[in-house]
């Protein structure tokens, strides 16, 4: 479905809330929201193939917001996560870093082994060397949900099933917006419980494709 239909299918199924109650721009700007809140809760948007980018000498941590386009996390199934020079990085914490060694924070130049996420920013146990290949695969937010003519989840064809996804999140909105807490609260677990269930099936999809795929840039 794209926008104007989510809008009719939700018209269609609360009749009760006409035009008058909740404008079509109040709806438009809670597609968009339910877009980005279902795209980021499912991790429906993955990376094909990973982002590369050169690294920078001394450099212990890299901006990952401005070097991967509509970034939200890292995808570290298996056959993702974080390469340098063509070598996967192994995920670790903070403190597990500091149990490891201590003094890392003084380690000079070289090759990382170890990554972990701080914020926006991809931690290094290392500062890297200068011009060295790095790639991240990584799930997505989608681009804005802000026309008639899109559909959501970025188009795309396989996440065709969970269009009702936005409709669900609609459904709980208005009910906020009306100030009814217990059609609210019902709404709400509605939506929560489809997402849940889209969550598991797109996990599912991706399981499958990551073990097998083979690493491939750009």
């Amino acid at each position: 479905m794209n926008r104007a239909e989510i809008r009719q299918v939700f018209r269609d199924g609360n009749p009760d809330l006409p035009v008058r109650v909740l404008s079509d721009t109040v709806l438009n700007n809670w597609c968009l929201l339910a877009d980005q809140e279902i795209c980021a809760e499912t991790r429906c948007i993955v990376t094909n193939e990973s982002v590369t980018f050169d690294s920078v000498a001394s450099a212990w941590y890299y901006d990952l917001s401005s070097l991967v386009t509509n970034f939200y996390e890292i995808d570290d199934f298996p056959g993702g996560g974080v390469y340098y020079n063509d070598d996967p990085l192994e995920k670790i914490t903070p403190g597990r870093m500091n149990t490891i060694d201590s003094t890392w924070k003084s380690r000079s130049n070289g090759t990382p082994t170890r990554y972990w996420r701080r914020g926006q920013y991809l931690w290094l146990d290392r500062p890297t060397e200068a011009d060295v290949e790095m790639a991240v695969d990584a799930y997505l937010y989608p681009d804005d949900f802000d026309s008639d003519e899109k559909t959501p989840y970025d188009g795309l064809t396989h996440l065709v099933p969970f269009h009702e996804a936005i409709v669900r999140y609609l459904e709980w909105r208005a009910k906020q917006k009306i100030n009814d807490p217990e059609a609210s609260a019902i709404a709400y677990a509605n939506y929560i419980s489809y997402r849940r269930e889209m969550k598991k099936k797109v996990r599912g999809y991706q399981q499958g494709h990551t073990q097998m795929r083979i690493r491939s840039y750009v």
